[in-house]
Order: C-alpha cells, then structure tokens, then sequence
C-alpha cells in the first residue's frame, strides 16, 4: 500500500479542517488531515471514514484513517467499531477496507471458497454493529460491543479500538461512556466529561445528551453495582424475561386531545432485525372505545393488554387526525416526541426487595403476587424529541405514567 504523506494544504484538507472545527482534534505528525480524537491512549472516536465523493471532500478518508493506524499503533493493532447502520453512497464497503489493510480481495477469493476466510479475516479489523440514529443499542448488545472492545485491547499495549457512528458523538459516546465506566471503573459523570473532553473543544457540546441514551447509561450504572460474577445471571434473566403492558395514564393532558378533529396517537416499538428502524408493537389512539377520561384527577388512561417478550421498547407519541389526508399529514409534524426504555431495568428500579438475588425473575414474581406494582413514570420535558433535538413539537401531555406486569 502507498502511504501518501500531504505537506502542502489542499482545499479537500481545508474543508475537513472547517467541518472538524468543535472538535478536539488529534494533531499527527503525518500531515493527514483526520477528524479523530483520542479519549484515552487506547480508545479513538471519529467521524466515519468514506471512499467516495462528494462526501470525501469533507469527510475523514478511509485510506488516510488506515495509514494514520498503521502508521501510529501498527498494521495489526487497531480495530473499527461501525455503529452507523443508515447506508449511504460514500459509505466504505467491508472488501474495500480489506483491500486497505492488504488481505486478498473478494473477487480473488476462490470459487469453491464459502468465504469464511475472509470474514475471519475481516473480524480482526472490523465490527460493524449499528442500530438507528440518536437512540440506544439493544442493553445485551451494549454489553457485547464493550466486551469485544476490551478484548480488542488487552492484546497489547499499543492495541487501539476506533470507535465511529456518524458524527462520533451520540452513539459513539455512549459506548465510550459505557466502555469507561466498566473497565477504567470510572463513575458515570466522571466518564462523560472524559468523552466531552476528549471529543469536543471546551464550550462546544455537553458530549451525549440525548435522554434515552443517557437513560441506557443510568441502567448500564445499576448493571455494574452488581459484583462480576452476578452479572452474566443478570443478563440471562435479562433475556428471559416477559411482560404484559397494561395501561397507560396521560396526566394532564393538552386540551388538544379533546378536539373533536384530532387524538393522541401512541405507538408502542422496538428495533426491526436489521436495527436499521423500528416496528410496530401497537398503535393506540385516545378514542372512545380506549380511553377513560376522570375530569377530577385531569387523566386520561388508555387500557390495552399487550404481551412482549423483549425489554427494550420505544414508545412514540403523535397526533393523528380524523380528517382528510392532507391534515393527517399537517398533524404529524405538529407533535414527535418518544422515548426508550428498559422494562426489565425499569422493573428493578420498582423492587423493594433487599435481598441479593433480588434480580431473580421468580423473586420478582413472587414479589409482584405480593402486591408490589411495577410502572414507568415520564413528563414531556423528559422525552426525546425529532432527529435528537429537544423538538418534540405541541405538548400533550405534562407527564405519563405506563404500568406493566411480568408474566411467566
């Protein structure tokens, strides 16, 4: 491979300058010009790398990002975690990092070849783990992606994990987070003012702020209070368990939903397989054969028995009109706001049981034939809001409270 060293400045390096200009850049000595932070000697956080213009004008340059690699930790010590799952033209393609890294070409591979070679190959260099955009991974997920991130590292001194989503900010930051809270057993707090540190020039961003993904952080903390040997049994009942969703309360909610034209829309989702989007659980709509109004609490619940057997779950809230196409489209854009949880964590943080195993799904039911109500509380200030703003359009509700049962 030829290593190409840029001594004199190029309007593609002027560009990448500018676009990289709130974020704390590593300055190398090998005159490329890459958006890459180092938030510790071994964990890096970039931008994605492309192959392709226009976006490698701007962009961090698959090839300059692997020389810089090999260059600086050496060709085999380096590792990319891709939590980018949306495609797109500029995109690098598995054989052409491959190619990069010197191992043999997918058309080179012999017919007879099932291609596992290559893939062995190919997981040395590379993870490509991606859910969708400004929400969190999958909690068991989150706990694989650290883990193979350690893995990665304790081969040697100068191992290197390059962790990258989009913007190297939401999703890259709360792996990093993660990562450095498990590992360097470093607090919650303190790990994110190390990622913000790291990643961004002081006063520029606050680092992972999207609520949900910050949930996820909180849950992951509850997690690590667990003593090693605990937690793979914790995330096998984790896996395991089931719940039947009951009710949900709007409290106070927005004289909106009382006009005759319109009604809330929720909708109850998880990640599709490919984690590239989310599906449908349940629609639900405050109509008449749904809701039970009380005019003295100011509520409006909406009751529904509704199985899953996942725990991580998005609820998403609307407005949908009973009128003509073209308000129905006018209301979609006036309320988006939504929210991840974890029904399972969710669950614990509802527990009052004191024992050690308290984790145990069969010490939940039994707790829960006891009396003990498990539920979710929320106020609209507290929900995510379009494309990881704090938009979340008409206010609905002041606050929502959704209330669920493990079943067996």
């Amino acid at each position: 491979m030829t290593i190409r060293i840029h001594h004199q400045a190029k309007p593609t390096n002027l560009l990448k300058s500018i676009y990289a200009t709130p974020l704390n850049v590593h300055k190398n000595n090998s005159g490329l010009t890459l958006d890459l932070s180092y938030i510790t000697n071994q964990v890096i956080v970039c931008s994605y790398p492309v192959t392709r213009y226009p976006k490698l004008m701007y962009r961090n340059s698959l090839e300059d990002l692997v020389t810089f690699l090999n260059i600086q930790h050496g060709p085999e010590s380096w590792k990319l975690y891709n939590f980018k799952i949306e495609g797109g033209r500029s995109d690098y393609r598995d054989e052409e990092l491959m190619e990069l890294v010197g191992a043999q070409k997918t058309k080179c591979i012999p017919p007879n070849c099932d291609g596992s070679t290559l893939a062995a190959d190919l997981d040395q260099f590379l993870n490509r783990v991606g859910w969708m955009d400004h929400s969190p991974p999958p909690f068991l997920l989150l706990q694989n992606i650290i883990d193979d991130i350690q893995d990665q590292l304790i081969k040697s001194g100068s191992s290197v994990a390059v962790l990258h989503c989009k913007m190297g900010k939401g999703r890259s930051g709360t792996i990093c987070i993660a990562y450095l809270m498990k590992y360097l057993e470093s607090p919650l707090s303190e790990s994110r003012d190390i990622f913000m540190n790291g990643r961004f020039k002081p006063g520029v961003s606050r680092g992972v702020t999207i609520l949900s993904q910050l949930r996820w952080l909180r849950y992951h903390e509850m997690f690590l209070y667990y003593e090693p040997g605990l937690r793979p049994d914790i995330l096998d009942q984790l896996s395991q368990s089931k719940f039947k969703l009951h009710t949900i309360q709007l409290n106070e909610p927005s004289s909106i939903l009382f006009a005759r034209p319109c009604s809330a829309c929720i909708k109850i989702q998880t990640f599709n397989e490919s984690r590239d989007s989310v599906t449908d659980l349940a629609t639900l709509e405050t109509d008449e054969e749904l809701l039970c109004r009380s005019d003295e609490d100011k509520t409006i619940t909406i009751c529904f028995p509704l199985e899953l057997h996942i725990s991580d779950i998005r609820l998403e809230f609307g407005i949908s009109a009973r009128s003509p196409t073209v308000m129905n489209n006018f209301t979609a854009l006036a309320s988006y706001a939504h929210c991840w949880l974890n029904l399972y964590w969710e669950t614990l943080k509802c527990s009052r049981i004191g024992s050690k195993d308290h984790y145990m799904l069969s010490k939940l039911l039994h707790e829960q034939d006891s009396g003990q109500n498990f539920d979710f509380v929320i106020k609209w200030r507290e929900l995510d809001g379009t494309g990881g703003t704090s938009n979340r359009g008409l206010k609905l509700f002041e606050s929502l409270t959704m209330k669920w049962s493990l079943i067996l």
